[in-house]
Parts: structure tokens; C-alpha cells; sequence
């Protein structure tokens, strides 16, 4: 994870993103059978989220186990997700593959905003939002 630089450190020393990753180590080397990530990405910057989640799947795939993250970012789930759950309210909307479960309509039913679901140049998609619809 390239944080053995960190080992001397005091945890009140760290950043917010260096904890998280601190965090996620200790969660990954005790390879639990289930890993529930709350909103892992937090305090990560934009390299350290691309790094973060193919570590999590590569991991993932390598222990065969379930990982469940909870995530706000719409394109993190539609990217790094096999399987999403849309939440609204508390309440179940919609389950299945990202691609079927985050489409422009279930945008603007859940989140209130204008959006479209893209292919970006790498052939992966991608929500792009265009407005909100009320607030």
C-alpha cells in the first residue's frame, strides 16, 4: 500500500488520508472472510482512490471473500462494483449489475439530478451530471 513510511509514526501525526490508510491495512491483514468498508475513500485523493479499490478487488478476488463498501461516489460504484445496491431514504430502489441499476432515471428519482451514463476512453462508464432538478 506504500505506507511503510508511516510505521514510526503516531496515529495523531497522520493525515485523515494517511489514517484511512492505516485503517484499511490493519482491516486487510487480518483477512477477514467479510469486509465492510464505510466510505474507504474519504479522505483520499483522487490516485490514492484508483490505488485504494484495485487493491480492495485484487485483494478481494485473491482471499475469495465479500467485501461490501459504502460509497456516495456514483462513478466509484459504476466502476469498482460488481454488484449495487441504489438506496433511498433507507429503502431498497434498486439491485443488481451497476450498469442497470445506475441509469439517468434512477438519478433523478434518487439524487434529484440531471445526469447521463457515458462510456469515457477507456470503454468504461461513467455518470456525468448536468444539473439538478430541485434542491
Amino acid at each position: 500500500m506504500g505506507i511503510t513510511h508511516l510505521a514510526l509514526q503516531y496515529l495523531d501525526q497522520l493525515s485523515g488520508g494517511q489514517r484511512q490508510l492505516v485503517g484499511l491495512a490493519q482491516s486487510l491483514i487480518r483477512r477477514p472472510e467479510l469486509l465492510l468498508l464505510d466510505e474507504p475513500l474519504s479522505a483520499l485523493d483522487l490516485n490514492y482512490q484508483f490505488h485504494v479499490m484495485d487493491l480492495v478487488r485484487r485483494d478481494t478476488q485473491a482471499q475469495n471473500r465479500v467485501t461490501i463498501v459504502v460509497a456516495h461516489d456514483i462513478n466509484i460504484a459504476l466502476r469498482h462494483g460488481d454488484h449495487v445496491l441504489m438506496l433511498k431514504d433507507g429503502r431498497l430502489v434498486a439491485s443488481g449489475a451497476p450498469e442497470t441499476v445506475i441509469t439517468a432515471e434512477r438519478l433523478a428519482e434518487v439524487y434529484r439530478v440531471r445526469g447521463r451514463v457515458e462510456r469515457c476512453s477507456q470503454g468504461k462508464l461513467q455518470v456525468v451530471l448536468d444539473g439538478v432538478i430541485a434542491v
